[in-house]
Parts: C-alpha cells; sequence; structure tokens
C-alpha cells in the first residue's frame, strides 16, 4: 500500500472506529509502529487528526476566531444556553466562561433568576450587565480581541481564589478518552482555574465537538458533572460519557 492510500485508510479507520492505536495498525497494515506513527505525525501537522500518546483521535475543526463562531449553529446554541440556565439555581456563584456558546447561557438567564457571576467574557459582561438579578464580577488580565475574553495571571490568579457553585464551561472537543480540550494555551490556563474548585462543572457544546479532541486539555471527561449539547451529537458519544457519570442534556 502506498503512503497516500495508507494515510486515506488511516483517516476511514478514525472516522468508523472513533481513535487510532499504533500497534493494532502495525498489525492490521503489516508495518511497523514507526511507519504508523509517522503517518499520524503528518496527518495532524496536516490539521487531519490529533495525535495522542499510543495513537490519534478525531480532531476538533472549530474555528477560533469568535466572529466566525458567532455565525456557527446560532439556533442550536440558543437551546443549548436555555437549557443550561435551567440547572443554576438561585443564590449561586456562577463562573461563566468566554465564548459563544457560554455567553446564550447568560443570555438566557432568567430575569427574576438572582446569581453572583463571575466572568472573564466581554460579551457576557454587556449581557449580564442589564439583568435585574444578577450581581456580575468581571475578571481582569490581558485582553485578547479575537476571543473577547480576559486571559493572564491577573485572570488565571482571580479563578483560583473563587470557590463557585457551578462553573459553565465551553470547549473545542470533548471525548471520553481525550477529556476536554481548546485551541489555544493562554485561553487553556484561565478555564483550568476556573473549573479547579467549581461543585459542579456544567459543559456546553455543539453536538458536532463530541468525540473530537484539540491540543489543550482542560479536564478528564470524568470532572464533567453536567454536559449540554444538541441533537447532532451521536448517541455513541453521548452513552459514552453518561457511562463516566456524565449527566448529559440534549437540547
Amino acid at each position: 500500500m502506498l503512503t497516500a492510500e495508507r494515510k486515506r485508510w488511516l483517516l476511514d479507520v478514525l472516522k468508523s472506529e472513533g481513535k487510532l492505536l499504533a500497534s493494532d495498525l502495525s498489525k492490521r497494515l503489516g508495518v511497523s509502529e514507526d511507519t504508523v506513527r509517522r503517518d499520524l505525525r503528518e496527518l495532524d501537522k496536516a490539521g487531519l487528526l490529533q495525535r495522542v500518546h499510543g495513537g490519534a483521535l478525531p480532531r476538533s475543526q472549530t474555528s477560533i476566531d469568535y466572529t466566525e463562531r458567532e455565525k456557527e449553529s446560532t439556533e442550536a446554541k440558543e437551546e443549548i444556553g436555555e437549557a443550561a440556565a435551567r440547572l443554576l439555581r438561585p443564590g449561586e456563584v456562577v463562573a461563566i466562561d468566554g465564548g459563544t456558546t457560554p455567553l446564550a447561557v447568560a443570555e438566557h438567564l432568567p430575569a427574576d433568576l438572582a446569581l453572583t457571576v463571575v466572568t472573564h467574557s466581554l460579551p457576557a459582561v454587556e449581557v449580564l450587565s442589564g439583568h435585574p438579578k444578577v450581581d456580575c464580577v468581571v475578571v481582569g488580565g490581558r485582553l485578547i480581541k479575537r476571543y473577547r475574553a480576559t486571559v493572564g495571571i491577573a485572570a488565571v490568579d482571580a479563578y483560583r481564589m473563587l470557590r463557585p457553585d457551578a462553573c459553565v464551561l465551553g470547549a473545542a472537543g470533548v471525548h471520553p478518552v481525550g477529556g476536554v480540550t481548546i485551541f489555544d494555551g493562554e485561553e487553556a490556563e484561565v478555564k483550568r482555574a476556573m473549573v479547579e474548585h467549581a461543585a459542579r462543572v456544567i459543559v456546553v457544546v455543539a453536538g458536532e465537538k463530541l468525540g473530537t479532541v484539540a491540543p489543550y486539555l482542560l479536564i478528564p471527561a470524568s470532572r464533567i458533572t453536567h454536559l449540554v449539547t444538541d441533537p447532532s451529537a451521536s448517541e455513541d458519544a453521548v452513552q459514552s460519557l453518561r457511562e463516566l457519570g456524565v449527566e448529559v442534556v440534549v437540547a
């Protein structure tokens, strides 16, 4: 089998089986593990999969530009936001992540729901400034314009001092083995600090992100308490998360 044919075969297997294991693939292909690992490295560089220890997983194709993400799956985000907002309880302290799907949660908080919301998301601050019952705490730091959110040591330290009842977390990928992942290392540091002491972790993602991974790990999938997604999520991906004890809500 030629190299190009082998790579196409690897991508077909990844699509059908959801993961690639180098040791297994070398036997199935009749080539060395070094050859398989080289193919996986090249496919990873091309953005076609995400290498992990021992093999590879499907790579999230989510755009990292905020203005582009605003246009993606708008109806699904509205439904996810409304469903996730129903999980929050009066009087709680809630950390809300940056990103367009967590923003939809902020937009759907009932007008009579009294909360303290802590956020580093500028769009969320703007939305919550008009909410009659929400006390909004703004996390400072260095502004990343393409995310419309703050990052850096000031943001990380602020979240590490927080003990929220719930954290509403966005992600680029959610995988039962690969965990909750995103594309940017600086943003990942802030998100990890957000969830570090959270009693509940509510992950809000479009169904297409389930079963995929991005380069930076936030938390293992078992750390998620609730995941809110849309009907496009595959049944296998949903079931795999439920087997880890995650309460999955399909909006």
